[in-house]
């Protein structure tokens, strides 16, 4: 195990100081919140050097190219890259990330869980895979700062419009022993860099390029409150106490569905507020319905001329 902290150590720290070196060498960033957002991770790192656990914290955004993570990363300062227990963690397709051993490797080593997508994979995937259970734990036991793309996929739209919001995130908000710290984000400019419409060299990405990171503050425990109390009722309800095996109620019901849709939307909608603050129009009437999305395996540029493709995280 410590042999693993080391090496999973120099991983992170080596892949996210070259990510920084790219973005401020050969791009042109821009943040927006970042101060109050390193003070979040000061916080979380105080916690550590006394020894406390530190609070759980979950940073959630939209998806824009293959590269997003762990090149966004890269915006930090240099002394948060080298303390690696303060990194995040992420979900990463299993197809992908873990298709071989060396790949399955270096993405663990790269603090990266393995998830399955239930249209490839109907018997692993889906919203109560084991990742999702180790994702809750990680939040619950160590305080983990864990990073999701609830869209489930790149998404290149004009305008930056992102797709409905996956019940995964739900699930960390509501099944967390303690309300976790949530900071909604929004990022602009990754997809110039890597755009699934690029030719050849299609693995090199371009440089150049205008990123922008919007850091959200994060949302007050307050707007969790009444979700966490509704579960808790249901929990209570079919006598669940969180250790064993999830009742089908909770599973399927349609009381536990409504409340992961509404909590879903609630958190789609803090990004939402970031992409309204960068003076984007509304999004289009059917943007956060499922239904427009249905052909779930789809790659490529789509008729409404937006590009889609399914990336390792």
């Amino acid at each position: 195990m410590a042999a693993f902290r080391i090496f999973s150590a120099m991983t992170m720290t080596t892949v996210t100081v070259a990510c920084k070196l790219f973005l401020d060498g050969a791009q042109r960033t821009k943040t927006e919140g970042l101060p109050e957002f390193l003070e979040l991770l000061d916080a979380r790192k105080k916690a550590m050097d006394e020894g406390r656990k530190p609070k759980a914290l979950i940073t959630v955004s939209n998806h824009l190219s293959v590269m997003d993570d762990p090149l966004m990363w890269g915006i930090l300062p240099y002394r948060y890259l080298f303390n690696t227990s303060n990194l995040r963690w992420a979900l990463g397709s299993a197809d992908i990330c873990y298709a071989n051993k060396p790949l399955a490797t270096f993405f663990s080593l790269g603090q990266v869980l393995p998830t399955y997508r239930s249209h490839k994979d109907p018997v692993n995937g889906g919203l109560f895979q084991p990742s999702m259970a180790t994702s809750i734990n990680l939040l619950n036991n160590s305080g983990v700062w864990m990073h999701i793309y609830p869209e489930g996929r790149v998404h290149q739209h004009s305008k930056y419009q992102f797709r409905y919001f996956k019940w995964g995130i739900s699930r960390l908000i509501l099944e967390t022993d303690e309300t976790p710290d949530v900071v909604p984000i929004f990022i602009m400019g990754f997809d110039r860099i890597m755009h699934e419409s690029r030719k050849w060299p299609r693995f090199l990405p371009r440089i150049g390029k205008d990123v922008t990171m919007i850091f959200g503050r994060k949302v007050d425990e307050k707007e969790w409150d009444e979700y966490r109390r509704e579960w808790k009722v249901l929990c209570k309800e079919v006598g669940w106490d969180g250790k064993s095996d999830m009742p089908e109620e909770l599973r399927t019901g349609e009381r536990a569905r409504d409340l992961r849709i509404r909590l879903t939307r609630r958190v789609r909608e803090e990004v939402l507020k970031l992409r309204r603050s960068q003076g984007w129009p509304e999004e289009e009437a059917d943007a956060n319905d499922p239904e427009k999305y249905r052909n779930g395996d789809y790659e490529g540029c789509c008729d409404d001329g937006v590009w889609e493709k399914i990336p390792p995280i």
